[in-house]
């Protein structure tokens, strides 16, 4: 089994979503999968689930570094870190890249840069990261209106609006999460 643990220090970056959004698309491609959340707000769309003979676990975490961070991205066999772009956004990404730099050559990570858009303060962080961190991964989620139409009625962004950007680019990154972790279509 494989495990995706999807974690920031900060709260509200997009965490529960990319779960969600994870367990839309390996539901659609039939890869049967469990689904742990850790976050006591339990604002996903998907209920915790435990699948026999799952192929993937999806972690979702709490919006704070606790001591068992460090067990859980070693434990992880991909570490997904969603973060929006400002500048508050900074300090608390930093410090979860720095619990898992040592894993960075042993695992996949991926850093999501939640909410891009077309202003010069999503430009500038980019910059500023990739200058930063030029060996990690990047792959931006727009900000995009189809996901809050979705959320408001509860639904995927996959079903809702599947030709949305946002849905789009999630499915480039689940092209990513396969990739990295020999995932293939179907697997029950």
């Amino acid at each position: 089994m494989k495990t995706i643990l999807v974690c920031n220090q900060k709260g509200g970056v997009g965490k529960t979503l990319c779960c969600d959004l994870i367990s839309d698309f390996l539901t659609a491609d039939g890869i049967s999968h469990n689904i742990v959340s850790l976050d006591a707000q339990c604002g996903a769309l998907h209920d915790p689930k435990k699948e026999d003979g799952a192929v993937v676990t999806i972690v979702d975490t709490p919006g704070v570094l606790l001591d068992d961070t460090k067990k859980w991205m070693e434990a992880a066999d991909m570490i997904i870190i969603p973060t929006l772009l400002g500048t508050r956004d900074i300090p608390p990404l930093e410090r979860t890249i720095a619990i898992a730099d040592d894993l960075k050559n042993r695992k996949p990570l991926l850093i999501i840069l939640n909410r891009w858009n077309n202003y010069s303060i999503s430009k500038s962080f980019l910059e500023w990261f990739e200058e930063k961190h030029p060996d990690l991964k990047t792959a931006v989620l727009p900000d995009c209106t189809a996901f809050n139409k979705a959320a408001a009625e509860g639904m995927s962004i996959l079903k809702h609006s599947p030709h949305s950007k946002g849905a789009l680019q999630f499915a480039h990154i689940y092209g990513f999460i396969k990739t990295e972790l020999g995932l293939k279509e179907g697997w029950r």
